[in-house]
């Protein structure tokens, strides 16, 4: 077999499908039963545009997928003002039927599959002097019945998700870190799906968003009115207490609750390296969300099509997919994109953590939060800041602590982290075309890290 991918999530199907309609052997290896997966959360959305660029044929207008299309949004300040109109289009969809599409192009292209098997070890052949002698040429899986299941291949994908129960078992030494995402480093997501109970003027198709709490209103499904929606850092506890705090503040229309669903994604760094001997990172299992959203399919994507381009003429030349062979991968991808979200990792805290009051001021001077912000939030995947720019943050910032709209504390924090954020940018673009000088530009890259403000 040429390629084993343990996980049938966005990232892991996406990269096996793509894969196999190139000709190689490619078989899915999945904890849950095909009926279940996707469970986790119900909705989903994705950039309209995005679907040509990774040759995804969106849903079909009338597909069970769809819950609806938008194409402008708009963000308010933290007590309901300052409207910022965003014109980015979504699709809204739900994720199961979504991900059994991708189950049956992958079998369109010959993928087999092996549902309710969940991975249990790796299988290692000897290869003196390198990663202790140890090299992965596939795993061993359980299967429901308690049955074990060798599974050997050239390549092993890890599209597990955010415990990713595989990477985290590597041997320390393989080349890939092997930490745990702790409670702290997860973005907490509880939606409410709800039926208004009064007319009402809320969008039926947009979404309206209140930066300040981390909460919007979007289209839900069939059988309810609107998914109203809130993303904290560090609990669910804190996320419901923010949205007490919220709906204090924020009058909207009386509801009923009719479902409740909580799930969490990754906030954090990814690892430094996606690749090691024979072995592949994707998805969750990478840490790949958008900072400023904690959305992950796309983003995930953008990995699995760099590793698509990069991997078939190795496979194709039957040349070892080891680390140096695989290395460009993780330059690619850490020169563009995961240059962008490393800026952005060290931006958004510094903005995000400011009070009521501040953010409020913002809002209103189209500081950080104007519309062409989150548009190119959304599109570039970038917050741009040219010096022009950044002299008028300045200025606004200065006035607000002469007025004492604005803190000093997060005047420093937010004008400190513009600069870690450039940094840490510059240093991703510098990513090492070859291993050998991965060590030191790790060394950099961790104290640079260690810098970062963290999201409260």
């Amino acid at each position: 077999m040429d390629i084993l991918v343990i996980g049938a999530g966005p990232a892991g199907l996406y990269f096996a499908w793509k894969m196999a309609a190139r000709g190689f052997s490619v078989h899915v290896m999945e904890r849950d039963a095909y009926e279940k997966i996707g469970h986790r959360l119900d909705s989903f959305h994705i950039d309209s545009e995005k679907f040509a660029e990774f040759e995804m044929p969106p849903p079909e207008a009338d597909s069970k997928e769809l819950i609806t299309v938008f194409g402008t949004g708009v963000n308010k300040s933290p007590y309901g003002h300052h409207p910022k109109t965003v014109h980015y289009p979504f699709h809204v969809m739900r994720l199961s039927p979504f991900l059994h599409r991708l189950v049956d192009y992958c079998k369109e292209q010959g993928v087999t599959f092996s549902f309710e098997t969940a991975f249990s070890e790796f299988i290692f052949e000897t290869n003196e002097g390198k990663n202790d002698g140890k090299n992965i040429i596939g795993v061993v899986g359980v299967d429901k019945s308690g049955k074990s299941i060798k599974c050997h291949s050239k390549l092993v994908v890890d599209s597990t998700g955010m415990t990713s129960p595989i990477r985290t078992t590597l041997p320390l030494d393989y080349g890939i870190e092997t930490f745990q995402i702790s409670p702290e480093e997860q973005f907490y997501v509880i939606l409410r799906y709800v039926n208004w109970l009064e007319p009402t003027e809320m969008p039926s198709k947009g979404n309206t968003g209140w930066t300040f709490y981390k909460t919007w209103v979007a289209p839900a499904p069939e059988g309810t009115d609107a998914i109203i929606g809130i993303g904290q850092p560090l609990s669910y506890e804190k996320g419901e207490n923010v949205f007490v705090d919220f709906e204090e503040t924020i009058s909207l229309p009386k509801y009923e609750v009719i479902r409740i669903e909580r799930g969490s994604t990754p906030y954090r760094r990814p690892p430094f390296s996606f690749v090691a001997d024979n072995f592949l990172l994707l998805g969750d299992s990478a840490c790949l969300t958008k900072p400023f959203s904690g959305e992950g399919i796309t983003a995930g994507w953008t990995l699995a099509k760099i590793a698509i381009e990069h991997i078939t003429p190795l496979l194709k030349a039957n040349l070892p997919l080891d680390t140096s062979h695989l290395w460009g991968i993780n330059a690619r991808y850490n020169k563009d994109q995961g240059a962008k979200f490393a800026e952005m990792l060290a931006q958004i805290p510094a903005a995000a953590n400011t009070t009521k009051k501040e953010m409020e001021y913002l809002f209103k001077h189209d500081v950080i939060f104007s519309a062409l912000d989150f548009e190119g939030m959304n599109r570039n995947y970038e917050l741009q800041i040219p010096f022009r720019k950044l002299l008028r943050i300045v200025s606004v910032l200065v006035w607000g602590l002469v007025t004492g709209r604005y803190s000093w504390k997060n005047f420093k924090g937010l004008i400190g982290s513009l600069g870690i954020a450039g940094k840490l940018r510059k240093h991703y673009e510098a990513y090492p075309d070859h291993p050998t000088n991965f060590p030191t530009w790790t060394r950099i890259a961790s104290v640079l890290w260690d810098d970062v403000p963290k999201m409260q």
